[in-house]
């Protein structure tokens, strides 16, 4: 769970520093609140989990809710144009795009960028003054 708060802690900074907050929010929002067709938005299906899972507690509805909790994930992950139809997609369309052959490693590391500690200074200052 910290992790999970320093995760959206860091996200929200980084929103914040870049000024994206407006679009983070209507991002968002937009997950919530938005249908997306026929798998419905979050809060659909946090419902359905929740009712499903909260009828788990009965004794007598232990074996149904295990089913539909059963059938609930399996539509969730099959939904929204099925995950079989995007992978076969995906392994037709090339998977590779257009990637050379041998990699070109030639420029990745340059002697020349290795600086002093000031050099270093000042390409972390540079960097963080685009975030200002």
């Amino acid at each position: 769970m910290p992790f999970a708060l320093l995760l959206i802690g860091a996200i929200l900074l980084v929103a914040g520093l870049r000024n994206t907050y407006t679009d983070l929010w209507a991002l968002v929002k937009g997950d919530f609140t938005q249908n997306t067709g026929a798998g419905g938005n979050f809060l659909t299906w946090v419902a359905a989990i929740a009712v499903v899972g909260g009828l788990g507690y009965i004794p007598k509805f232990k074996a149904l809710s295990v089913a539909f909790m059963t059938l609930l994930l399996l539509v969730l992950v099959l939904s929204n144009g099925g995950i079989f139809a995007k992978l076969q997609a995906f392994i037709k369309s090339g998977a590779g795009g257009n990637a050379p052959a041998t990699p070109n490693l030639r420029g990745a590391l340059d002697v020349g960028d290795v600086v002093s500690s000031a050099g270093d200074f000042a390409k972390i200052a540079a960097n963080l003054a685009m975030f200002a």
